[in-house]
């Protein structure tokens, strides 16, 4: 039997995101499949907000419903195909986790991303890293649906810069994407994954709930190689700043885990945007330094 579109009104967001904030959508979209997106964003009015949820690990919405398009790629969109010796197919909706020990059976080497929670797709938009290494780099092509239904191919160099990437992204969905990555023995895979997972497991304590990495340092090349990337340069301002709290709220930043933030309680978008203005505001105050939030808040933060 063909898959078909899930179309779902008021749809309950509350396990949806990492923070449980509560709040709906007016409308939750799965599609069946890429062809099936296209013809729904095209027949969409204009004005209608379209926003795209992946694990929802930086994700948050407020507390009301949002009055727009949820639009939700899931399983639906995860796949791994082998295309050469080097290369590889990944869908968007897998997660980063399937898709590293996917590329390890072929004895490819993408076991940077073992560290870093959420899906492929948002893993591309973020340009996710760890240890120096980072996604984008290894993109050869990469498909999107615009939000007028046209599917499009993006080639390597709207990826070389973080703000070349965030335009081409701005009206469009990542369904997939070709990757070139490296050879390797299943020996030396094992070992960095595992090291991958112990400097993981150091930098991310057990507390209840937490970001991924929230802060980028403004007006620097995010992705040009041989430099630390925004992500990497806001850690090392906010190390600076030391523990602090948002009163009246359990969230808390922790100097021995910069860039993310930590909560004691379920907390909704309006309260996290909140707090990254605040934490803006200091690094600004007391370094004369502009750090760019990349949480995704969705909905009225009124």
């Amino acid at each position: 039997m063909p898959m078909q579109r899930t179309l779902i009104e008021n749809k309950d967001l509350t396990d949806l995101t990492w923070f449980h904030p509560g709040g709906s959508a007016k409308v939750f979209f799965q599609p069946a499949h890429m062809a099936d997106l296209g013809e729904y964003l095209r027949d969409l009015p204009e004005k209608t907000q379209v926003e795209v949820l992946g694990s929802g690990s930086n994700t948050c919405f407020s507390r009301e419903c949002f009055d727009g398009v949820l639009v939700y790629l899931g399983a639906r969109f995860g796949g791994f195909e082998a295309l050469s010796e080097r290369t590889v197919r990944v869908g968007a909706g897998a997660l980063t986790g399937d898709v590293v020990r996917e590329a390890m059976l072929h004895g490819l080497d993408l076991t940077f991303l073992g560290a870093v929670p959420g899906t492929i797709g948002g893993a591309i938009a973020s340009n996710a890293s760890f240890s120096g290494r980072r996604l984008c780099e290894r993109i050869l092509r990469a498909t999107v649906v615009s939000r007028d239904g046209r599917i499009q191919t993006l080639k390597p160099d709207v990826f070389e810069r973080s703000d070349r990437r965030a335009a081409a992204l701005r009206n469009a969905v990542i369904v997939q994407a070709v990757l070139d990555l490296p050879q390797q023995v299943p020996e030396r895979l094992n070992a960095a994954l595992a090291d991958v997972k112990r400097q993981h497991e150091e930098m991310f304590p057990a507390a209840p709930l937490y970001t991924g990495h929230v802060f980028s340092k403004k007006n620097e090349n995010a992705d040009e190689a041989g430099r630390k990337s925004p992500k990497e340069q806001a850690a090392q301002i906010l190390s600076r700043l030391g523990e602090f709290r948002l009163p009246g709220t359990g969230l808390y930043l922790d100097r021995s885990f910069p860039n993310i933030i930590f909560s004691n309680e379920s907390s909704d978008g309006s309260r996290l945007a909140e707090f990254a203005q605040f934490i803006t505001n200091r690094c600004r105050q007391e370094f004369a330094v502009d750090l760019e939030c990349n949480l995704n808040i969705v909905g009225d933060l009124r």
